[in-house]
């Protein structure tokens, strides 16, 4: 697998086959369980199961917030038990910045030597302070800090490529969300974005592309 290829994630829910994922050539798994048909603790369980046989990294995700991007709106009691059995099982874990169980995440996941993403998502702009959001997560135990924002212009685009390029040294995931922001899904992986997030069969994110055009783009202008 290429360089670029390893920066790919592929958003997937439990509707696609691993015949359709296997030969794609991605770096990562983005499994959204708030998505899964059941919001049940073993049926998450069995599906990151029957990936497993990929080899593919899993990072597992759960968003229950709608200002953080959530589709379904369910208790927090019910997606830390969901975390609490699927964790051992996965080699990542997203968890909100702003979310209440940030902590415990952070402390399970450090027993279990699984990685932390700790995400901010700005649906209705950019934010004021990029700096702070990064400083705070962070302080809160991030092994990557991930930030996806709307752009409302260009500008927005360049703001956050010019941050993302500035704190490269960071394990960092960056994304300008919406139309305009399209284009930062290719753009930046080369300033220091650790993974770009791409779907099979529908969107999960306003601005993301398909992974076939994104692969296809990547190799126009990212040449070995």
């Amino acid at each position: 697998m290429s360089k670029i290829d390893s920066c790919i994630a592929l958003v997937i829910t439990d509707q696609e086959t691993n015949a359709q994922i296997k030969n794609l050539g991605v770096g990562l798994l983005e499994l959204r369980a708030d998505l899964f048909k059941k919001l049940d603790p073993a049926y998450t369980v069995d599906q990151i199961n029957r990936r497993k046989s990929l080899k593919i990294p899993l990072l597992l995700t759960l968003r229950n917030q709608k200002d953080e991007g959530a589709q379904k709106i369910f208790s927090d009691e019910k997606k830390w038990r969901i975390i609490t059995d699927a964790l051992p099982l996965v080699d990542m874990v997203d968890i909100e910045l702003s979310s209440p169980l940030l902590k415990k995440v952070v402390a399970k996941a450090c027993q279990l030597g699984v990685k932390v993403i700790v995400s901010s998502h700005y649906l209705q702009g950019m934010p004021r302070d990029l700096e702070s959001i990064l400083k705070k997560s962070l302080s809160a135990g991030a092994d990557i800090v991930k930030i996806a924002a709307k752009a409302c212009s260009f500008d927005d685009v360049m703001t956050m490529l010019a941050f993302t390029q500035r704190h490269r040294k960071h394990n960092l995931i960056t994304i300008s969300l919406g139309p305009l922001g399209a284009i930062s899904r290719l753009i930046l992986p080369a300033a220091g974005s650790q993974y770009t997030y791409t779907f099979l069969n529908k969107a999960t994110a306003s601005g993301q592309v398909g992974i076939l055009a994104l692969k296809s783009h990547m190799k126009v202008y990212y040449p070995a």
